[in-house]
């Protein structure tokens, strides 16, 4: 009986210190999550464990018979950079970007029993129209080259008005509103229930170009700015607290008397494709859809009229600023990387150029117009992947399945793997640089006209324009452009409800 008690006594002992221990853990861990650290630690393990848990909606029985799925995309004939790998690489090298999108082909093949191929052509800038005419030709010719379409976002819309391409919105098994492809790309892109490319997590270049501000470390410790995080975490980073925090911090470091390329500066940048995110970014539209979803005309607002103004003043009427035309963009660039400016406007891709920096940096996001604006938003510079199907194809199930596989997976494995490694541990330099990219991510925005751009007369282009030929009116100048504007628009609508 004594050592029944002893065994029952020892039993409620050790259930005693086991709950005191746990409850210990508890509080620590909690306690944990409250810190900034912990919390961010948290948020992005969360983040990614929900991303390799979410399911698609795609058959668990999908068979495909080995059916060969060609995407033609661009490659790096232009010698901008290798656009091979965002569709395809031949092998595993060792490096995690590379080999999560060698295990994405592989795992979607022997899921739908397909075959990847990838047809890479010359199709950069220089190269649009060798491009656009290989889809042009072979599709007018009723060939069936090419089952799926990977290219430059600022020139595959003109496929879409020629009716080259499929409705995507008609495509089996593919589902333009799962977290994989951007919600608001298939949302500002359809129209009259049509939509003819699409992006997402399939597209690393989409986020490599998204538009983005760095600043330099040394020199905002020698300028004494304060922390430059929190001010944006707080909603502050603004265009005006921008200009404040540039104020007073020229320096005639050459000693010649006058504002040139050698001296210090706290702002730098070039005039011409970096300005056209600001519209994006101070959440003033190009277009706006009405109550029927038809894309209007929606830059002719007293607003836009202020940022004009506004940035002309900023950019030219501020000894502190050093703006380059695009032709010496490599002037500005220079600066950064030899503490000779706070702050350098960029592309994330540009954090390549940066790794051998002495001097630590950092990323943030555009600036907002005001404090009331509700987020930061930015966009993502016209080189990213748009895909579309040419309507010459001849396995549409096929396609989509693939499609939507393809992109599912990159959400799942890609995406962590460069986001959340390459460019949050290689990349950057401190912790706090991962909430910034989380923030300028979630603020990623798509419009119509900026997307159009090349349909509708170079719209996107008003405000590059202006900064360009230096002018602070802005209503002279879309007085004398919206009728070429509007006549595009109103073209392009016709032919968009006018194709089957």
């Amino acid at each position: 009986m004594k050592n029944y008690l002893k065994t029952i006594i020892f039993i409620i002992i050790v259930c005693m210190t086991l709950t005191f221990l746990l409850s210990c853990n508890n509080n620590n861990t909690n306690n944990k999550s409250d810190s900034t650290t912990g919390a961010n630690s948290q948020d992005t393990t969360t983040d990614q464990m929900l991303r390799e848990n979410t399911p698609d909606s795609l058959p668990a029985d999908l068979n495909f018979n080995g059916q060969e799925i060609r995407i033609l995309h661009r490659d790096n004939t232009g010698g901008f950079e290798d656009w091979n790998y965002e569709i395809s690489v031949d092998n595993q090298t060792g490096d995690i970007v590379n080999d999560a999108i060698y295990n994405r082909n592989q795992s979607v093949e022997d899921r739908l029993n397909v075959k990847i191929t990838s047809i890479g052509i010359p199709g950069d800038y220089g190269n649009m129209s060798k491009f656009i005419n290989a889809v042009r030709s072979s599709v007018n010719s009723g060939s069936d080259d090419y089952d799926l379409i990977a290219g430059y976002a600022y020139y595959i819309p003109t496929l879409a008005p020629e009716g080259l391409l499929y409705n995507l919105n008609n495509v089996q098994y593919l589902n333009p509103k799962a977290d994989w492809w951007s919600a608001d790309c298939d949302n500002q892109m359809t129209i009259d229930g049509k939509l003819y490319y699409i992006t997402g997590d399939m597209a690393l270049t989409l986020i490599r170009s998204m538009d983005v501000i760095f600043f330099n470390k040394k020199v905002a410790q020698d300028l004494n700015v304060g922390d430059l995080y929190q001010v944006v975490l707080n909603g502050e980073f603004t265009i005006d607290k921008l200009n404040a925090l540039v104020k007073d911090t020229y320096k005639d470091v050459n000693g010649d008397g006058k504002a040139d390329k050698n001296d210090m500066y706290g702002y730098s940048t070039s005039t011409g494709n970096l300005m056209n995110g600001f519209c994006a970014a101070f959440d003033q539209p190009i277009l706006q859809k009405d109550a029927d979803g038809v894309p209007q005309l929606a830059l002719n607002t007293q607003k836009m009229s202020d940022i004009v103004s506004k940035m002309y003043d900023f950019l030219y009427n501020n000894q502190n600023v050093y703006a380059t035309p695009e032709s010496s963009a490599a002037n500005s660039t220079d600066m950064f990387p030899e503490n000779r400016t706070l702050f350098m406007a960029g592309v994330l891709y540009n954090s390549d150029n940066l790794r051998a920096m002495e001097s630590d940096y950092g990323i943030l996001p555009m600036p907002k117009w005001d404090a009331n604006q509700a987020g930061y938003y930015t966009v993502s510079s016209d080189v990213y992947s748009l895909f579309c199907i040419p309507v010459t194809c001849t396995k549409i199930d096929a396609v989509g399945a693939t499609m939507e596989a393809m992109c599912a997976e990159s959400y799942r494995k890609v995406t962590p793997a460069y986001y959340e490694v390459t460019l949050k541990e290689k990349y950057s330099r401190d912790e706090e640089t991962s909430q910034m990219l989380d923030i300028i991510r979630s603020g990623l925005k798509f419009d119509f006209g900026t997307v159009n751009t090349i349909n509708l007369s170079e719209i996107n282009s008003t405000f590059r324009s202006l900064m360009e030929k230096k002018s602070g009116d802005f209503t002279s100048y879309y007085e004398a452009n919206e009728p070429k504007y509007q006549t595009a628009l109103d073209k392009l609508i016709t032919q968009y409800q006018s194709l089957q």
